[in-house]
C-alpha cells in the first residue's frame, strides 16, 4: 500500500516539475490578484489604518480561490486514457490517498507563497508567527482535502465544474469562517478561550474528510 502511494506521489511531483509553467501560472495569479486588490483598496483610501480582521478575510479568500483553481487544473491535466490505466493498475484507496497528500502539500506551498506575496503589498500585522503558520498549514490542507474529494467525485461522475461547486461551496463557507477565526488568534499576543475549540474542530474536519474520501471514492472509481 505504502509503495503504491509513494510511487503515485513521486509521479505527481515529476509531472509537476516537467510542467513548471503550471506552477508559475499559479504564482502569477496570486501576484496579480493581490496587487489588484491592493491597488483598488489603496485608491479608495481603505488601506489607511486597515483593521486586521479585513486583512485576515482578504488573505483567506485569496488562498481559497487559489486552491480551487490549482486543484481543478491538476485534475484537468489527466486524460481519460490515463485514468483507464490507473483503473486497471491502482487500487482506488491508494489513488485517492496519494492525491490527498500531493494536493495538500501543493496547497501548503502555494498558501505560504501567497502569505509572502500578500505581505509585500499589505504588510504583516501578525504577532504570533507560529500560530499563523499553523493556521496556514491547517487551512490550506482543509481546502485541499475538501476540493480534492469533491473534484474527484465530480470527475468520476462526468460533471466536473457543476458538481464541484454544488458539493464544495456549501462546505467551504463554514470552513473558511473557522479558518479565519483560528488565524485571527495570530494577531494577538495571547489566545482566546475559543482557540483550542476551533483548532480541534478544524483537525476533526480534516480527519473526517479523509475518511469520507477513502469510503466514497471507490464507489465511483469504475465510472
Amino acid at each position: 500500500m505504502t509503495t503504491a502511494i509513494l510511487a503515485l506521489i513521486k509521479y505527481d511531483f515529476q509531472r509537476e516539475f516537467r510542467q513548471r509553467l503550471s506552477f508559475l501560472s499559479i504564482v502569477l495569479y496570486v501576484f496579480a490578484i493581490t496587487y489588484l486588490l491592493y491597488f483598488l483598496l489603496n485608491t479608495q483610501g481603505a488601506l489607511v489604518k486597515m483593521e486586521v480582521k479585513y486583512w485576515n478575510v482578504i488573505f483567506w479568500v485569496i488562498v481559497l480561490f487559489t486552491s480551487i483553481n490549482e486543484l481543478i487544473a491538476q485534475f484537468s491535466k489527466e486524460s481519460e486514457g490515463l485514468y483507464l490505466y490507473y483503473y486497471t493498475t491502482i487500487h482506488p484507496v491508494h489513488f485517492i490517498l496519494a492525491r490527498l497528500f500531493f494536493h495538500t502539500l501543493y496547497a501548503l506551498i502555494t498558501a505560504a507563497l501567497t502569505y509572502f506575496i500578500f505581505t509585500l503589498w499589505f504588510g504583516s500585522p501578525v504577532e504570533n508567527y507560529g500560530l499563523i503558520l499553523l493556521s496556514i498549514a491547517l487551512g490550506s490542507s482543509s481546502f485541499a482535502i475538501l476540493f480534492t474529494l469533491t473534484t474527484a467525485l465530480s470527475k468520476g461522475l462526468k460533471n466536473n465544474a457543476v458538481l464541484t461547486s454544488i458539493l464544495g461551496f456549501p462546505l467551504c463557507i463554514p470552513l473558511i469562517t473557522l479558518v479565519s477565526r483560528l488565524s485571527k488568534e495570530a494577531f494577538f499576543s495571547t489566545t482566546s478561550d475559543n482557540f483550542w475549540i476551533n483548532l480541534t474542530i478544524l483537525i476533526g474536519f480534516n480527519l473526517i474528510m479523509v475518511v469520507l474520501s477513502v469510503i466514497l471514492y471507490p464507489y465511483i472509481w469504475r465510472e
